[in-house]
C-alpha cells in the first residue's frame, strides 16, 4: 500500500529509512538499544516476559496518528473481533518489522534457545493496533492467538481496569507504557480485562516462524 498520498499527523514516524540511527535514538528505549537482553528482561509469570521497547514519545505519537488516520475496523476477526487496524493500513508495518527483527525476535531466541533463520529474519508477523473502551469494546474473551508466540506493546496507561489475564499461569499483566509483553502459543490462553474508564491502546504482533 502506498501511503505517501495521505496526510500524516507525525511524518517523523515514517522517517526510519532516512536515518535509522537517529530514528532509533528518538523512538527506541535507550536501555534496549544496548542489546544486553538479560539486563532488560523481566519475567512477569511462567514464560511471560516484558521489557521496554519504545519511548513514551513514540507511543503518544502512534496513538495520535491512529486517531488522526481513523481507519478503525471491527470486521477483521470472526471469532474474537476487536476494534483495530493493521499497521500496513497506515504504512508502518515495514518499519515495525525492522524493530521487531532487531530488538524483539532476538530476545525470544535468547530466552527459549531458538535456532535457525526461521526464528530470525525469516520470521513473519501479523501486527495490528487495537483499542478498548467501555463505550465500544471494553474487553476481549479468552482465546489463543494464531502464532508461535505473540508480542504486545502497551501504548498508554491513562485508563482504569484492563490488562491481559493469562488463564493457566494465573497472571495479570499491565505493562508500563512502551513496554512489550512476550508469550508463547498455544500454552498461554489469555483475555483482555474490562476497561472501566478511559481507552486502552495496544499493538499486537502474531509472530510466526519462517518455513
Amino acid at each position: 500500500m502506498v501511503f505517501t498520498s495521505r496526510k500524516m499527523k507525525h511524518p517523523e514516524l515514517w522517517a526510519y529509512n532516512l536515518n535509522p540511527e537517529r530514528w532509533e535514538q528518538e523512538f527506541v528505549h535507550p536501555q534496549t538499544r544496548f542489546m544486553d537482553w538479560d539486563a532488560v528482561i523481566k519475567e512477569e509469570g511462567t514464560d511471560i516476559y516484558t521489557w521496554p521497547l519504545f519511548t513514551k514519545k513514540f507511543c503518544r505519537m502512534l496513538i495520535e496518528e491512529a486517531e488522526f488516520q481513523n481507519v478503525w475496523t471491527v470486521a477483521r476477526h470472526d471469532n474474537y473481533p476487536t476494534t483495530d487496524f493493521m499497521l500496513s493500513e497506515i504504512g508502518l508495518h515495514d518499519i515495525y518489522d525492522k524493530i521487531l527483527k532487531k530488538f524483539a525476535f532476538p530476545i525470544a531466541r535468547h530466552i527459549w534457545g531458538l535456532e535457525g533463520k526461521e526464528w530470525g529474519d525469516e520470521m513473519t508477523h501479523e501486527t495490528f493496533l487495537a483499542k478498548y473502551s467501555p463505550e465500544a469494546q471494553g474487553s476481549l474473551s479468552s482465546h489463543i492467538d494464531s502464532s508461535n508466540y505473540s508480542i504486545t506493546l502497551a501504548l498508554n496507561n491513562d485508563f482504569t481496569g484492563g490488562g491481559t489475564w493469562y488463564n493457566r499461569q494465573k497472571t495479570l499483566v499491565k505493562a508500563p507504557v512502551g513496554h512489550v509483553c512476550l508469550f508463547p502459543m498455544p500454552t498461554h490462553r489469555h483475555s483482555g480485562r474490562w476497561i472501566d474508564s478511559g481507552k486502552r491502546y495496544i499493538v499486537v504482533s502474531f509472530c510466526k516462524k519462517g518455513w
